[in-house]
């Protein structure tokens, strides 16, 4: 029976693509976990596996628009012909090949996708003024947001630049959007004493990220309220700990997990961040290194942040916020002295629990950090 390829997520932040090459020709056999296909995002070119074993018969055309979910291909048992019945290239979530024309698109006249169509009405730009650099002369998204930045428009306020709301800031925009929407968040802070993690630090070429997932995961897998998600009116306490770490790219972010990181050593869980994060930043990201992850450490102590709220990671419940970590006046038996200190942020879906059970969460976060000890 013919199965599916579609178009895979690629995290929160990622909503459409663009289907770079196939890797694998026409009438290939291919196996399960097979690289067939190269997509394109505003922040990486992802190699998707083929998701069962069949022969390949493709569907959307190299250079295509792609949204998640959307037909990309079929796998096929030997002598099986392709299903017959198409669904339209909204419904299917990409954009029309050369071959066909898309919704609205009449013979010989206008052509657009369907995200270019929804674009120029966002915009106000004119279909009609403009010159197709897609497949067969149509009209693709770049060419929409080409014409919108390049058209003049009258403002208020003396602008030194014009930047589209589009690509990876739009997609980042509309998902916390719908983050917010959806969840009822609420952030607990809290200013902990780190000064045994700074000490056992010293000795190790580690990362503060790769310290923070492991305590995090181990947190989570003791207090297990918040490593959840809520699907089909449920929450789904879930088994497995797969914490994310925000990695900052250009124009955006990428949350690419660490897997079992409450049961890996410390040592492999940095290993895993320093490779991971060198594929983000190299636009080399798979699907499985963004997907799964059941909860989310972002780390702007970096960027001299003391503290700050962060923003849930759907369909995540809980995203751990880490401060700068600096020597900071405390008290101490009654006196004051200098210790090393940081603030944790944890913003938690108020939906799956409540305040006592996060309370409780960070507190075992606090505990581990203040009892860390070489060889943890």
């Amino acid at each position: 029976m013919a199965q599916r390829i579609v178009m895979p997520s690629f995290g929160m932040y990622t909503a459409e693509g663009n289907l770079g090459r196939w890797l694998v020709p026409a009438g290939s056999a291919v196996e399960a976990g097979d690289l067939i296909v190269e997509v394109v995002t505003e922040k990486a070119t992802y190699e998707v596996e083929s998701p069962g074993s069949g022969i390949l018969h493709p569907v959307a055309a190299e250079g295509e628009n792609l949204t998640v979910e959307g037909l990309i291909g079929w796998l096929l048992a030997e002598g099986e012909a392709p299903p017959e019945a198409q669904l339209s290239p909204r419904e299917e979530g990409r954009s029309a090949p050369a071959r066909t024309a898309g919704p609205g698109d009449e013979p010989g006249r206008l052509r657009a996708s369907p995200i270019a169509r929804r674009l120029a009405a966002e915009k106000g730009v004119d279909l009609a003024t403009l010159t197709g650099t897609g497949p067969g002369g149509r009209i693709v998204e770049a060419d929409v947001l080409a014409a919108a930045s390049a058209a003049p428009r009258e403002s208020a306020w003396k602008v030194r630049e014009r930047i589209p709301l589009a690509g990876t800031r739009k997609t980042i925009g509309e998902r916390l959007r719908r983050t917010v929407d959806t969840a009822v968040s609420l952030t607990l802070t809290r200013e902990v004493r780190v000064d045994p993690l700074v000490a056992v630090r010293k000795n190790l070429a580690i990362s503060w990220d790769a310290m923070f997932v492991k305590i995090f995961a181990e947190s989570l897998r003791e207090r297990p309220e918040l490593n959840a998600v809520i699907e089909g009116g449920e929450i789904l306490m879930l088994d497995e700990v797969h914490v994310g770490f925000a990695v900052s790219l250009p124009g955006g972010l990428v949350v690419p997990v660490v897997r079992n990181a409450d049961s890996r050593p410390l040592a492999e869980i940095a290993q895993d961040i320093l490779e991971l994060a060198d594929r983000a930043r190299s636009g080399s990201l798979r699907p499985m290194d963004v997907l799964g992850g059941t909860a989310t450490v972002t780390n702007l102590g970096a960027y001299g942040v003391d503290a700050f709220t962060p923003v849930l990671n759907p369909p995540q419940s809980a995203i751990l916020g880490v401060g700068r970590i600096a020597q900071r006046p405390v008290v101490e038996n009654g006196r004051i002295t200098v210790g090393w200190t940081c603030v944790l942020s944890l913003t938690f879906d108020h939906r799956v629990t409540d305040g006592a059970p996060a309370a409780d969460l960070l507190a075992a976060v606090a505990r581990r950090l203040s009892e860390t000890k070489e060889g943890h």
